[in-house]
């Protein structure tokens, strides 16, 4: 047989295999096709998940979708007032004495992995299983609550100079890419253009963070917050992180927060680019009991893009 015959009976028999392996991959993606309208969760198995996590769940206890990429499908399904912001925006999963996960398709939570296992429920193709945390201990404070004009002041402060930041109603800041976060309208509104807010921050895994914005203003310059009048425990804990977008290059400068409670400086911890969503702990066992004062300056070397956000409690 010739080389053109060779060809022509190659050609031949790739143009058989061809058209016997289009029906075939049609089959296969009719068969997925059934396989994945087969295993979506109706609206009503998601409504009775619903009312049964409304019934029983308390405030401080979390609610959680399972696996990851049904939170969207969650938040829509169970809406703001059980997919709160506080429970979507959690800064950590330990803060919880109890969490209702709410799964489909067998998905847990990696997180929840050393929790108590209380209870399970179907509800068709949605599963709530119930847990207990078994090292929970009660949160005295959240200074994030205390961003309004009532608990807490603002200032910036270069040198031995120090500005108050009034508290005003602006226009809302939609954030976005190379922008920060947003920010509602009424915020501390500081010289120099900057301001604090409460806000959500996307860390280096896109998990969202309910937060203290303030954008650290550079050179030698800081933000002041003075939380008031705080009930104290035995340390102060929480996390810090900045926009995503704007640490992961890692070429920004360090941003440092630094505690103190009157003429006490309790320390201070370095958020550098990559770190992501952080924790950090100070001790307060001295003040256990009191209420105090608690001042935190927030300072960078750079300001270009220090779009910092951070979130501390009281224990």
């Amino acid at each position: 047989m010739s080389g053109d015959e060779h060809k022509s009976a190659a050609a031949k028999a790739w143009h058989r295999y061809a058209f016997a392996a289009i029906p075939a991959a049609g089959l296969l993606e009719l068969g997925a096709h059934v396989v994945q309208t087969h295993s979506v969760a109706p609206d009503s198995d998601w409504q009775a998940a619903r009312a049964f996590v409304a019934a029983h769940a308390a405030p401080e206890d979390l609610v959680a979708f399972a696996p990851r990429w049904a939170d969207p499908v969650g938040r829509e399904q169970f809406g703001p007032s059980v997919a709160t912001l506080e429970r979507e925006a959690r800064a950590d999963i330990e803060r919880f004495p109890r969490a209702y996960e709410v799964s489909i398709r067998g998905a847990h939570l990696a997180d929840l992995h050393d929790w108590a296992r209380e209870d399970e429920q179907r509800f068709g193709g949605v599963t709530v299983t119930t847990w207990r945390n078994r090292g929970w201990v009660p949160v005295i404070d959240d200074l994030v609550s205390h961003v309004d004009p009532q608990h807490m002041r603002v200032s910036r402060v270069q040198g031995d100079h120090e500005s108050d930041c009034s508290f005003s109603r602006l226009s809302p800041a939609s954030g976005g890419l190379g922008s920060g976060p947003a920010m509602p309208p009424d915020r501390f509104a500081c010289p120099g253009g900057s301001g604090v807010s409460t806000s959500v921050v996307a860390d280096l895994d896109y998990y969202p963070h309910r937060c203290i914005y303030t954008p650290a203003v550079g050179s030698d310059a800081s933000v002041r917050l003075r939380f008031l009048d705080v009930p104290l425990g035995h340390s102060i804990q929480g996390h810090h992180a900045l926009y995503v977008e704007a640490e992961r290059k890692k070429q920004g400068a360090p941003v440092t927060i630094t505690f103190r409670i009157g003429d006490t400086t309790l320390g201070s911890v370095v958020h550098r680019d990559g770190d992501g969503w952080r924790p950090f702990e100070f001790d307060t066992s001295a003040f256990a009991g009191q209420r105090a004062d608690v001042v935190a300056d927030i300072a960078s070397p750079g300001g270009q893009r220090r779009y910092y956000c951070f979130e501390a409690i009281t224990r």
